[in-house]
């Protein structure tokens, strides 16, 4: 048990650094240019309450802001340099539901206009969605919706400051959309603050008698400034997606990744896609990498300003190789398997070595010990990122940022 702390906690340690060294400067971002396979990002920040255990980017509703942000996200991609295929677009928040279905309808049509789309996803919050709006998607060309349920307790989701919606809401609404031919995925947590083992069990015993066609369960994890404290110590939250996942197994599904469970051979999972692949983002904080480099979009409030003086700038940081070479293994390591058609440097291959050595893999697939390593890492990458608007510390330019921002801001 000590040599597993030991790689383990080495391992981790290693990813932390490789990412956490990695400093954008806020300037004007380099030209983008997608004309082979990649994805694309559209965040849509808004939300109608800011929930506690959500680390990522989001605003307050107001109808007044929403329609500047549709004047801009549409400008944004009209002057994208983009042709050939997208192979997955991905609405994500925020809560993309906020938006009217004309209004994804018209974001859509500007992708459109440049490209083909091979899937199309969208994150919503169970509360804002009707079949009327299921209908609406799918008229739009979504293929794939992922809610947000998290927990079916409400008293613990009303802690998070969010509004939750019944069971039976939820049930009716995962069935009309695999009615219409809607691929849905829904999204669990583990350790949300004040929730305790019996409820997670709880949880993941009614969300499986739905049979959405994907169960992703996430650990609660700490990002940026986050202040909330989860309900479940870690080591304690990884041993339960372990205990869950059997159980899940006796209602028909597979394991495809380290917290994702579906009933076929598909996988919907972004996080996933954006570790090895270029991709394009749109909107206010949105996330590209392209060529050498990875781009991140101002807040809103700047986003806003730029486009309306025709502004191109972000948070721009050039791809090291390590880095690159790390997200690979991560992926890897997050698909429960070794994958030798990987091309990895000889540290990541000595790596490996130790790992068969020792036991974490056998074959080409994780062992058990393997899959808790795969637990560990894959939540070190995430809460290392580096997250630009969330953690100030990785811009290395921050006070520039910050008297750009109120410059625009104050003046006519």
């Amino acid at each position: 048990m000590k040599r597993v702390g030991i790689i383990t906690k080495g391992s981790s340690e290693m990813m932390r650094k490789s990412f956490e060294n990695t400093f954008y400067k806020f300037m004007e971002k380099p030209e983008p240019r997608f004309d082979e396979d990649f994805g694309i990002y559209v965040h849509v920040p808004f939300c109608p309450t800011k929930c506690s255990f959500c680390p990522f980017y989001k605003e307050l509703f107001a109808e007044e802001l929403k329609e500047q942000y549709m004047e801009a996200i549409c400008g944004e991609i009209e002057e994208t340099d983009m042709e050939g295929q997208s192979r997955w677009v991905y609405f994500g928040g925020g809560s993309p539901n906020t938006l009217t279905i004309d209004e994804l309808g018209r974001i859509v049509g500007c992708f459109e206009s440049k490209v083909k789309i091979e899937e199309m996803g969208i994150e919503l919050l169970p509360i804002f969605v009707s079949f009327e709006y299921l209908r609406g998607l799918k008229e739009c060309g979504f293929t794939k919706i992922s809610i947000g349920v998290e927990s079916f307790s409400k008293e613990v989701i009303c802690k998070t400051g969010r509004k939750t919606s019944t069971y039976e809401h939820l049930k009716q609404i995962i069935e009309f959309a695999r009615s219409l031919g809607l691929w849905v995925n829904v999204d669990m947590m583990v350790g949300l603050p004040d929730q305790d083992s019996n409820i997670f069990r709880k949880d993941i015993q009614r969300i499986a008698t739905i049979y959405p066609d994907q169960i992703t369960i996430y650990p609660f994890m700490v990002i940026g400034r986050m202040k909330a404290t989860p309900g479940i110590p870690a080591d304690e939250q990884f041993q339960l997606i372990e205990e869950v996942g059997e159980r899940l197994s006796k209602n028909g599904y597979g394991r495809k990744g380290v917290w994702t469970f579906t009933l076929g051979d598909d996988i919907y999972d972004s996080s996933r896609d954006e570790l090895t692949e270029d991709y394009a983002g749109f909107g206010p904080s949105a996330f590209s990498t392209y060529g050498n480099w990875k781009v991140v979009n101002p807040e809103i409030e700047v986003y806003l300003k730029d486009f309306e003086n025709g502004k191109k700038m972000g948070f721009v940081a050039k791809k090291s190789k390590a880095s690159d070479e790390w997200r690979k293994f991560a992926r890897m390591i997050y698909d429960l398997r070794y994958d030798n058609s990987f091309e990895f440097p000889f540290y990541i291959k000595s790596f490996i070595s130790l790992m068969k050595l020792t036991g974490y893999i056998k074959g080409e697939s994780l062992t058990e010990k393997g899959k808790i390593f795969a637990h560990k890492i894959t939540k070190t990458v995430v809460e290392s990122l580096p997250f630009p608007i969330q953690k100030p510390d990785c811009i290395e330019n921050y006070n520039e940022y910050i008297s750009y921002k109120n410059t625009i801001l104050t003046s006519n």
